[in-house]
């Protein structure tokens, strides 16, 4: 039997007929489990699946992989297609901010009203205000945050009222770094986008402390630029099955010789491999099963909620073991989720769009002098 020829990235990427939102939201609910598991207070506090990955990876740590390199795809698709700044900047923005402070603005005031020393007094404190409000612009991509700036006294125990948020604060840098590139262009785009991947992949591998203050993670920096280089030859690339299994016979072939030297015969890398390949091919297909997937994506909802709403189910429920407490934290963050991309995300998403549209009809109506 013929096994079929995968369409092209390009072709994928450019229509809404692919699997991307239901890798994200696979990636998302992954996330969930990992800190479900975490949090529970009753048995053991690591999942199924990092115990068989550990040490060499956990499911958070995959989840995250993964999300970052598809960003980096469809991120340098979006500044390849329209190399503006400003729009750029405002469709990065439209799709992170009016999602991420809603969700902060609504997990901060029951937070402090339900789950804090002071109860809804606490409100007129400026301490869950500078949280929100610094939170919603990721803190302006510093390097050190104060960790008075992530958590507020008394409430929720203490701790971080959303520790998940750090992937958006890189992920952020990440935006800037892409814009940058582009604006520095001297050659094709397509070309100087390659290059430029290439070279940062080099560097920060091979010269880790030049790019220190900005890479901070070598590894998730590098599966940004990862998808990055593949957006630039994604007019040739196909990935389907068979590569998927090549990725799994690459990480086969090194098993012993892993398996000999560290306490695991895994990789960091050769997970990643595996894991990328497989949700490219994911990403890439078109199946019916995934048609609602095509148009509506929670993932983004998932990841940013799922933290506060945890700590709280935590805090109001009796000990819960990790099962029980992922199951019930679902039913919860899923509806709140889809809520938010009907009636936060995605309109903010469709007013952008539709003023960038509005201005640029008036500026090509507009008399020429």
């Amino acid at each position: 039997m013929r096994i079929p020829v995968p369409r092209t990235l390009a072709s994928a990427i450019d229509s809404h007929d692919n699997g991307f939102n239901a890798v994200r939201l696979v990636c998302a609910l992954m996330v969930v489990a990992y800190h479900a598991w975490q949090m529970n207070p009753v048995f053991s506090r690591t999942d199924p699946l990092t115990r068989l990955m550990a040490p060499a990876m956990d499911t958070g740590t995959l989840a995250v992989g993964v999300f970052f390199i598809i960003s980096g795809l469809f991120v340098t698709q979006s500044w390849m297609r329209d190399p503006q700044p400003l729009r750029f900047a405002a469709r990065r923005i439209a799709r992170i901010v009016p999602g991420l402070f809603v969700c902060l603005l609504v997990t901060t005031v029951l937070a402090v009203v339900f789950f804090s020393d002071t109860g809804a007094a606490g409100l007129a404190s400026g301490a869950p205000w500078r949280y929100i409000f610094g939170s919603s612009v990721l803190h302006l991509l510093q390097y050190n945050i104060p960790p008075e700036e992530l958590r507020i006294a008394g409430v929720l125990g203490g701790i971080d009222l959303n520790g998940p948020l750090w992937t958006l604060y890189w992920e952020g840098r990440m935006y800037v770094m892409v814009a940058l590139i582009g604006l520095a262009a001297v050659l094709p785009m397509r070309v100087w986008m390659r290059n430029a991947a290439i070279f940062l992949l080099l560097a920060a591998h091979l010269f880790p402390s030049v790019l220190s203050g900005y890479v901070w993670e070598v590894r998730m920096w590098s599966l940004f630029l990862f998808g990055m280089l593949l957006q630039t030859v994604a007019a040739h690339a196909r990935i389907g099955p068979v590569h998927v299994l090549c990725a799994l016979a690459l990480l086969l072939l090194n098993w012993t010789r892993n398996a000999s030297l560290t306490d695991s015969p895994l990789t960091f890398f050769g997970v990643m491999l595996v894991a990328g390949a497989a949700a490219l091919w994911i990403g890439s297909a078109r199946t019916r099963a995934l048609q609602h997937f095509r148009t509506h994506d929670y993932s983004f909802g998932i990841y940013i909620w799922h933290w506060p709403v945890l700590l709280m189910l935590r805090a109001v429920l009796p000990p819960l073991d990790a099962l029980p407490l992922f199951a019930v934290s679902l039913a919860v963050i899923v509806p709140v989720a889809m809520l938010s991309w009907h009636f936060v995300e995605a309109p903010a998403i469709r007013t952008v769009r539709r003023l960038m549209r509005e201005r640029a009809n008036d500026r090509a109506a507009a008399p020429s002098n």
